[in-house]
């Protein structure tokens, strides 16, 4: 898929997007399977304080930008498509990119190999159970750091250890995951206006939050992800690490979700069963949702948090945007 400025054809003022120069092909919804009627609904639900508050929607179909809202609210930050949004812990997404990008270049051999033989000089990881610990456990949330739990038993949301992959990524790298993400993905994706938030203590980048980026940007990790790593005809990271990490590898305390690498994997209703994505998800409902047999990605972004980072805005996806999607 090539992206290519394209001046934005006539639409219906709700979610017409607007030539901005970042990459992005445009065009209205119905060109590209959509009914504009029933994401208008959803637009004007929104405004009228009858739908959930989001900050803003990005909707990509077919590698192409249809739809684009952003929504303001009295009292606090209103956004624009110029404008960076926090991903909160959609940050532990990119960085699970990042180990992929290490491993295709073999900086990172054996995800089953003890964290420990990466970082020797850690005492807290020697001993008890934490010898044990892998990569592997980190990367789905089972290693049990903090929770006397043997490591890969089950799932336990826990920051410190994606903390601990950007630990092993500065070692086998000697670089932090901002300046490995700028160079190795936001870089070749276009994607110049970034900011990291870094620890006030070390100064080094945090691994588990902080990175903020436009919404449109946003979309391009999620279409990325949704063309198996690859770019503009460039393989950025390798279709089978896509593959592996958006697969379901543990139960969560979600009822709705399963784990992968960083990213959550669930399902929406859909009159013939289930439709299938994976996301990255963040605090005050930060979504990067992407839907492979739809050739879809969506994004929600809100000042507000959602419960349990679920709520409501799943809720505008299954009665609005899914809807509103042909099959065809």
């Amino acid at each position: 898929m090539i992206f290519s400025p394209v001046t934005a054809e006539p639409a219906s003022a709700c979610g017409s997007p607007h030539e901005i120069h970042d990459g992005w092909a445009m065009s209205a919804p119905d060109k590209q399977g959509l009914n504009a009627a029933l994401l208008c609904a959803m637009d004007e639900g929104i405004r009228g304080g009858k739908l959930a508050n989001v900050d803003d929607i990005i909707v990509i179909r077919r590698g192409v930008l249809v739809y684009e809202s952003y929504y303001d609210y009295p009292h606090q930050l209103n956004y624009d498509a110029t404008t960076r949004h926090n991903g909160y812990s959609m940050t532990k997404s990119v960085v699970s990119l990042l180990v992929g990008i290490a491993m295709d270049r073999g900086l990172i051999k054996d995800l089953d190999a003890p964290i420990a033989s990466y970082l020797p000089d850690d005492a807290s990881l020697r001993g008890s159970d934490n010898d044990r610990i892998t990569l592997r456990h980190l990367l789905t949330m089972s290693a049990g750091l903090g929770f006397e739990r043997a490591p890969g038993v089950s799932f336990q949301y826990n920051n410190a250890e994606t903390e601990l992959i950007g630990t092993i990524l500065k070692k086998v790298t000697g670089k932090g995951v901002d300046v490995l993400a700028r160079e190795n993905i936001f870089a070749p994706l276009g994607i110049e206006d970034v900011a990291w938030y870094k620890h006030p203590v070390n100064g080094l980048p945090t691994s588990s939050s902080g990175l903020s980026l436009r919404p449109r940007d946003w979309a391009k990790i999620g279409q990325l992800v949704l063309n198996r790593g690859a770019w503009n005809g460039r393989q950025i990271v390798s279709a089978s690490w896509i593959d592996q990490s958006t697969a379901a590898h543990i139960e969560t305390d979600k009822a709705a979700f399963s784990y992968g690498y960083q990213w959550w994997v669930g399902h929406s209703p859909d009159k013939d069963g289930a439709i299938q994505w994976a996301a990255a998800l963040g605090f005050n409902s930060q979504k990067t949702i992407i839907i492979p047999a739809l050739d879809m990605v969506v994004v929600f972004n809100a000042g507000r948090e959602s419960k349990n980072m679920v709520a409501p805005e799943l809720d505008l996806l299954d009665r609005y945007i899914l809807p509103a999607t042909s099959r065809n």
